[in-house]
């Protein structure tokens, strides 16, 4: 029990978690499935090069995707949380007028290798470029409905906006195996589900209010995630100066081991909502068995996986088995990467704790972006899924210290 007779087991015993695990369990096998199903209709239907240009594109738009402030969603989700749901119209509002600038960098890019042999390349640049910024509002209506726990709004969501793009997209690639035309179909068609769901929320606009030091929030967080969007976006571009598309075609399917890695957001997600009203009630002491507890069930989740990977990727992706050692290195993520989710999302969740957060996060990037940097140098792209690993392993350590020295010190100064 922790003080006024609050545990763990009427936090986990409570409706509102069971329905939230519901549905975010959902929504996560959903994106998992669309996720595949995408990657299996364009592997399938694009040469291998072809598909190799679509993942070195998709790196460069990630990148530019610096300049939307991505770190804004998480001043959304802190702010819906605390009630105050100005932070939605204010958070779009910024993160469309800064976006113009991705589309200008974007537009630079598209130019440059249009003098060039890649001409593929350019024009899905020049697509991304037109429409990247609004894709981004669904990233904001995402955290907004996350802040409020609002989970089985958020998965309705995600069905209408992938669902329709997956089958636009397997009609798009069948019949006419263009390149263009797939990334017209996902970019474009995300834009306009996108402001048509916006629409939905607009009702929220009567409540203004938003969290105190918005402003300084604000700039934390998109300094941050500048660095962030940066180190997990720049190991494509660099693979592309030592490998050919070809090459870089099993690189990107080997990202789809990824997505498991980002399972610890099922409960980080349900968390941050709650968190914020029981900050006085949840200590770090709590929070260190929970990292424990993921941590330890990561290890046969890692093993299960692989074993999956084995069996299913000669089955869906038989041009590229070669991607299979790739995908089981960058599994090993998932121990350290689960069991430091609910220790950041403590972390964010309380405003005296948000400069240990900072700290933690800045830490983190550096590692990933000398890491990726070193990796990919010396070992190519085995060298980047180790370095992958390595830096989840690292963040994993940084999180239990953090978490021990609030245990003993409480908020820092």
């Amino acid at each position: 029990m922790v003080d006024g007779g609050f545990s763990f087991g009427r936090l986990f015993a409570s409706r509102y978690l069971r329905e939230s695990l519901f549905f975010v369990g959902l929504q996560q096998a959903f994106q998992v499935g669309v996720g595949l199903l995408q990657v299996w209709i364009l592997t399938n239907h694009l040469s291998r090069e072809a598909y190799g240009v679509w993942g070195y594109v998709a790196a460069f738009a990630a990148m530019a995707n610096i300049f939307t402030l991505p770190g804004l969603n998480q001043v959304i989700t802190y702010g819906a949380a605390n009630l105050q749901h100005g932070v939605l119209m204010a958070g779009v509002r910024l993160r469309l007028s800064y976006g113009l600038l991705s589309s200008v960098v974007l537009l630079g890019l598209a130019w440059s290798h249009a003098g060039s042999d890649q001409a593929q390349a350019a024009g899905l640049l020049l697509i991304t470029a037109l429409f990247m910024p609004i894709c981004q509002v669904m990233d904001s209506m995402d955290a907004f409905l996350t802040g409020l726990g609002n989970f089985k709004a958020l998965f309705w969501r995600r069905v209408l906006l992938q669902g329709s793009l997956s089958l636009s997209l397997w009609a798009g690639a069948v019949f006419t195996g263009s390149l263009w035309v797939c990334g017209a179909i996902l970019y474009g068609g995300g834009a306009l589900i996108s402001t048509l769901l916006f629409v939905s929320l607009l009702k929220h606009r009567q409540n203004t209010l938003l969290p105190d030091r918005f402003q300084n929030l604000t700039r934390q967080f998109s300094l941050q995630s500048i660095g962030a969007t940066i180190s997990r976006t720049m190991e494509r571009p660099l693979l592309s100066l030592m490998v050919g598309f070809h090459d870089l075609a099993a690189y990107n399917v080997a990202l789809t081991a990824q997505v498991p890695v980002t399972y610890g957001r099922l409960i980080d997600r349900i968390l941050i909502s709650r968190l914020t009203g029981l900050r006085q009630k949840i200590d770090a002491s709590w929070v260190w068995f929970g990292v424990g507890v993921l941590f330890g069930i990561g290890w046969p989740a890692w093993l299960l996986l692989v074993m999956v990977v084995r069996w299913l990727v000669p089955i869906v992706f038989p041009g590229y088995v070669d991607a299979i050692p790739l995908m089981e290195i960058l599994l090993l993520q998932i121990p350290f990467s689960w069991g430091a989710k609910p220790g950041l999302s403590w972390l964010l969740a309380h405003a005296e704790y948000h400069a240990w957060y900072h700290r933690l996060n800045w830490g983190t990037i550096l590692a990933r972006i000398l890491l990726i940097a070193a990796g990919a140098w010396q070992g190519g792209m085995t060298g980047v899924a180790w370095a992958w690993v390595g830096v989840e392993g690292l963040t994993f350590c940084a999180v239990l210290l953090v978490l021990s020295k609030a245990a003993v010190r409480g908020p820092s100064e």
